[in-house]
């Protein structure tokens, strides 16, 4: 007799769904009805059976399993020069930061690396700091000086120039500023602003632009902005003194937050666990302890069956 159990929630990445099939399959309590729904997601696309089928073969010798989270080797693509001359400021702002990077402004791709934050330096004198596992480009012309988060989270402090703006574009939105500075966070279903200093202006899908001033946050998605919050700078804000601080975010927001900063990667099992809500901070320089915090205050437990892999579930 089949098991009346609900399915558990896939990532997209065909890689990532593979492995939570392979850690049920092999968990000795997969029952009928997984074996069906396995075989159909096998059918669907012939990446998922690539992925199973490589996951399969390494089954016989775990100590030669990889650590299945993504590579995260810090990288930055096409051309980032030290600035000297013109941008004597950027340079001079970048020594008192300890060893920040000093970009021009050409194109390229930034990204950081699990526990890894960076701060950047640019040439007009704006400065960027890059929290863990997190992704942006930047795009500087005469009219406008742009970056692109594309992953993650980063703190801007836009250097003023009223003929220049400053613009953050992320998912379906962008926020402009001629001086802000302001946090932007790409969350697994939204995406939040938070002003600290200056004021920005938001504009998201087809709504009209939205200013914010400091001490306020935003947050948007694809169904536009949500009320704005004369609240959350002091959450938003929190990593870059080395703490993650949540007020009533969903499980799976959590867990993306702490997966920049875990050396394993950590899933969700059960479906009804990403809304589950959490209120804490934790220290970012210990994630695994701050795991074990979050474990502590909600009904759940956890599974590693081999290294470089954390799932939850319910206790």
């Amino acid at each position: 007799m089949d098991r009346n159990r609900e399915q558990p929630a896939l990532p997209e990445d065909p890689r990532d769904a593979a492995l939570a099939w392979f850690v049920r399959l092999k968990s000795g309590d997969a029952g009928p009805a997984d074996r069906r729904a396995l075989t159909h997601w096998l059918a669907q696309d012939p990446a998922h059976r690539r992925e199973y089928d490589r996951l399969a073969g390494m089954w016989g010798d775990l100590d030669r399993v990889p650590d299945p989270r993504k590579d995260r080797r810090t990288v930055t693509t096409r051309r980032s020069f030290l600035v000297f001359g013109a941008a004597g400021g950027a340079a001079a702002c970048a020594a008192a930061l300890g060893g920040a990077v000093v970009l021009s402004g050409w194109p390229g791709d930034v990204k950081t690396g699990i526990g890894e934050r960076r701060t950047m330096a640019l040439a007009d004198g704006s400065v960027i700091t890059l929290d863990a596992a997190s992704t942006l480009s930047i795009d500087f012309t005469a009219e406008e000086r742009r970056v692109r988060l594309t992953e993650g989270r980063a703190h801007f402090v836009a250097a003023p120039n009223p003929d220049r703006p400053f613009v953050v574009t992320c998912a379906n939105g962008h926020i402009s500023t001629v001086d802000a500075s302001f946090v932007v966070h790409r969350c697994p279903d939204s995406i939040v602003v938070a002003v600290e200093a200056g004021t920005a202006s938001l504009t998201a899908g087809t709504a009209s632009p939205l200013p914010i001033s400091a001490g306020q946050s935003q947050s948007y998605g694809p169904d536009g902005p949500s009320p704005l919050l004369n609240q959350g700078v002091a959450v938003e804000s929190a990593w870059r003194q080395g703490r993650l601080v949540f007020q009533g975010q969903p499980l799976d927001a959590v867990i993306a937050d702490l997966n920049r900063y875990h050396p394993d990667r950590i899933m969700l099992w059960d479906r009804p666990l990403a809304g589950m809500r959490f209120d804490g901070s934790v220290d970012i320089s210990r994630p695994d302890a701050a795991l074990n915090a979050i474990l502590r205050m909600l009904p759940l437990r956890t599974l590693r069956p081999f290294p470089g892999l954390v799932i939850i579930r319910s206790a």
